[in-house]
């Protein structure tokens, strides 16, 4: 732990930010780049949404207003040159967003876009002043507009949850009612992959202007797979494309509700670096990173394990899931030491809401695929860890070798529900086990008959806000750096930047800083860029140098 706190502790950050104070300008995208290595390509969307901060203490009207200062510093460090601001934590945002947010934007050089949530999340909490009248937010978005020209349009949450609300006709309403008051505001719904079908976006073709997607798995509702992302990408791309709609790709930087805990470094960085090869491709017009978080501290509620900082996690996601029969299960085999005497002492876990039923899953220890041990998953409390005690003698007696199982089973049919389900800290008797308290990823296998049951070691990382800033920070500048070169560059210096891109897509860091400084070193050769252009591409280039050395 001491190792990673210094590895990934505050000094690194604290130096960029002393080092690199925001070193270049930033670039508006209102239309997708056709030809990426075009010098007049504009820059895509380089985005995040939410995770504002808030001022430390309440005004007089007793709110903790948007921080507006530190909010826009942040996204100015990471690269951002788009800010999706949402309208609905608090009844002064709106306010906030019109006196205090937008101009700052504006000097800053930050597009900002609104983001308002739909009736179906409307139901306990609205977005002020308006609430669900989208015409009345459209008219005095639009109007907003006519004194700002970095808002740039409106973003709708959820809009494929709610087809029954937004009707064409409806959509044409809040549309016209916008582009009175500003002809070029846009409207870009945020629509998940499943709602992204040919019969679903034609009706919406004139009056939309582009698609955002939030990747959550597809149907399989998470955020740790990102094995679909691909495909996901080129197929939602191929449609939106012969409709002449650009896509930008979401990602989660923070916890997606129904799931084990936040998503880790790995995920976020695996969706990045495929975002960003699907932007230089041009399958995607932006990027948008799913409410970043600005401040650095451990997220507690993710340190769930019984002991240390890791568990055997086994999560069934809400929507579809296997039927009876169907599993998922942690294994690793086991050699018996002979002494006739085995046991085996663990701790196990369920977490679930009110309406998982008795009977559905059933959480098993398995010897050789027989089972030794079987508990209802309904059966403990919720988000209680509980000790179990088995006597594997008859089991394992004359054995030489063995495979233990420790699986999640469904038996009965019942209502879909979210829930997972948790091993930690075992304790063997007569045999060993390689990582018993689940602390490392190795040691174990995962296994399952259904892609409905995920499983993953979950291992609390203290320092995880911070790591994905890092690598955000990282991955923007990366991008910057590259259109910056293609825009500039001789042709050498172009294929030393599509080197270095690819370096850093495929996860090759210490190659990358290779390339970066050979490119470096071209770029100090490259007679024909003017002064003001090789001292940027020279400050993005250290900057990236420093930012691939503090994410090896």
């Amino acid at each position: 732990m001491i190792h990673n706190f210094c590895r990934y502790g505050l000094l690194p950050v604290l130096l960029l930010s002393l080092c690199f104070p925001l070193l270049f300008p930033f670039s508006s995208w209102s239309a997708p780049a056709a030809a990426y290595a075009d010098r007049k390509a504009p820059l895509p969307i380089l985005g995040d949404y939410a995770g504002e901060l808030r001022e430390p203490h309440p005004r007089q009207d007793g709110i903790r207003h948007v921080d507006t200062v530190r909010t826009i510093r942040k996204l100015k460090e990471l690269g951002v040159n788009s800010y999706l601001y949402l309208v609905w934590h608090a009844p002064t945002d709106w306010d906030d967003l019109r006196r205090e947010f937008l101009p700052a934007a504006q000097k800053a050089g930050i597009d900002v876009w609104v983001y308002l949530v739909p009736p179906s999340e409307a139901r306990s909490k609205s977005s002020e002043p308006f609430g669900t009248d989208y015409i009345a937010w459209f008219r005095a978005i639009g109007r907003l507009s006519q004194s700002y020209g970095n808002l740039k349009g409106v973003v709708m949450d959820d809009f494929n949850h709610n087809y029954s609300f937004f009707s064409p006709e409806y959509v044409a309403k809040m549309r016209s009612a916008g582009r009175k008051m500003n002809p070029e505001l846009k409207f870009y719904p945020q629509i998940y992959y499943t709602g992204i079908k040919p019969d679903l976006i034609k009706p919406y073709r004139s009056l939309i202007d582009g698609v955002i997607m939030t990747y959550r798995d597809g149907k399989y509702r998470n955020t740790q797979r990102t094995r679909e992302l691909d495909e996901q990408i080129e197929q939602a791309a191929g449609i939106l494309r012969k409709e002449q709609l650009p896509l930008v790709l979401m990602v989660h930087a923070s916890k997606l509700s129904a799931t084990p805990s936040n998503p880790s470094v790995r995920y976020i960085q695996t969706s990045m670096r495929i975002g960003l090869d699907h932007m230089r491709k041009g399958n995607l017009q932006g990027l948008i990173t799913y409410v970043l978080q600005k401040e650095w501290f451990p997220e507690r509620k993710d340190r769930s394990a019984h002991s240390g900082f890791g568990y055997g996690s086994l999560f069934v996601p809400p929507g579809n899931h296997p039927s009876p029969g169907g599993w998922g299960e942690w294994q690793q085999p086991i050699v018996p030491d002979g002494s006739g005497k085995y046991t085996l002492d663990f701790y196990h876990l369920s977490v679930y809401p009110w309406r998982l039923r008795n009977g559905q899953y059933v959480k098993q220890v398995l010897i050789d695929g027989q089972v030794v041990w079987e508990r209802d998953v309904h059966q403990d409390l919720t988000q209680r860890w509980k000790r179990a005690h088995i006597h594997l003698t008859p089991h394992l007696k004359g054995k030489k070798e063995a495979v233990l199982s420790l699986r999640l089973y469904r038996k009965q049919k019942g209502p879909t529900s979210w829930f997972y389900t948790g091993f930690d800290q075992l304790q063997p008797t007569g045999f060993q086990l390689a990582n018993p308290g689940f602390e490392k990823p190795e040691g174990w296998t995962y296994r399952s008959n259904h892609p409905a049951v995920i499983g993953e070691t979950l291992i609390f990382d203290p320092q995880r806000r911070l790591r994905v800033y890092l690598t955000t920070m990282m991955m923007y500048t990366l991008y910057r750096f590259h259109h910056q070169v293609n825009s500039y560059g001789g042709e050498a210096m172009k294929k030393e930047a599509g080197q270095l891109f690819t370096a850093i897509v495929e996860g090759r860091n210490q190659q990358a800083l290779h390339r970066l400084n050979r490119l470096l070193e071209r770029l100090n050769d490259h007679t024909s860029l003017d002064q003001d252009q090789r001292q940027q591409l020279q400050k993005m280039g250290k900057k990236l140098d420093h930012l691939l050395s503090v994410n090896p």
